[in-house]
């Protein structure tokens, strides 16, 4: 009788370390792997090299729609192209947007005679100091196309929150992703003689920028070089030995050149304004 419980008992140990020893394999098939299967049915993880699955952005189990650089929920199932973006409601004006790379800009010019905190920019006067900016407004029939040439020092009191003034480095990004300074021009000026003289050279308009040819307000508060240049500020200055004026880098568009340049411009001229999306 002793000897049968001993038995017993020497089996059942022998059971047990057995049970508790064996190699254990997981979904891919490797002895003590990590892997496992997710709430999608996949086995992940371990050494698949899958990640698990999430619930989109669009609210879809292990779906593929993703935030793009304009914050809106695309591709997957949503029907929506990953470069959609929605439009900047600012001052009663709805501002149509453009992704180019991996910025997001104004597709438009800035069109707003307030400051941000609500006061009114006062108009550009060549008979006195500006000391806080000033706006110079090209009149048109058509009330959205009106054209708003901006003082540099209105530039830090313009941009509603989340958006700002481009910096030099924003415009050589931009610049680089459309092929480099010597081929970019034609890429970001809207195509055809409408807002351009002839020959608007190498125009296609292909990001989406629509730069018009503009031209720019002079110190004597004329309007200069319209349909043959196109300029806007960046927020970086630069500073001329031997001069107490301030200059500020611009981006350059020529009617009869396919280049886009940076280079300095004074202070007391009047640019319009492009905004560029906060990261």
């Amino acid at each position: 009788m002793f000897s049968a419980k001993k038995l017993f008992f020497t089996i059942s140990l022998i059971f047990l370390v057995a049970c508790e020893d064996r190699d254990y394999q997981d979904c891919n098939g490797i002895i003590n792997g990590g892997a496992y299967y997710d709430d999608c049915g996949e086995c992940v993880g371990g050494r698949t090299g899958l990640t698990e699955c999430i619930v989109d952005c669009n609210g879809q189990l292990g779906g593929t729609a993703y935030l793009n650089q304009c914050e809106l929920c695309v591709e997957g199932n949503t029907d929506i192209p990953e470069d959609s973006c929605s439009n900047l409601n600012l001052n009663s004006y709805s501002y149509k947007t453009v992704i180019i790379g991996q910025q997001v800009w104004l597709a438009e010019d800035l069109k707003t005679d307030q400051f941000r905190n609500g006061s009114t920019i006062p108009d550009y006067n060549s008979e006195v100091f500006d000391s806080s900016g000033s706006k110079f407004v090209m009149v048109s029939e058509d009330y959205e196309n009106r054209r708003f040439y901006y003082s540099a020092k209105a530039l830090n009191q313009l941009a509603p929150i989340g958006w700002r003034i481009p910096t030099k480095l924003d415009v050589k990004t931009l610049i680089n992703e459309l092929g480099g300074d010597s081929i970019a021009g034609g890429k970001l000026k809207e195509a055809g003689y409408n807002s351009w003289d002839f020959p608007n050279q190498f125009a296609t308009n292909e990001a989406g920028f629509t730069a018009l040819g503009t031209g720019y307000r002079n110190n004597s508060g004329n309007l200069v070089d319209a349909r043959r240049r196109y300029c806007f500020w960046t927020q970086d200055t630069l500073r001329v030995i031997d001069s107490i004026e301030t200059y500020y880098w611009t981006l350059k568009l020529s009617f009869d050149s396919n280049n886009a340049l940076l280079v300095p411009d004074s202070s007391g001229l009047g640019h319009p304004v492009r905004l560029i999306k906060d990261h």
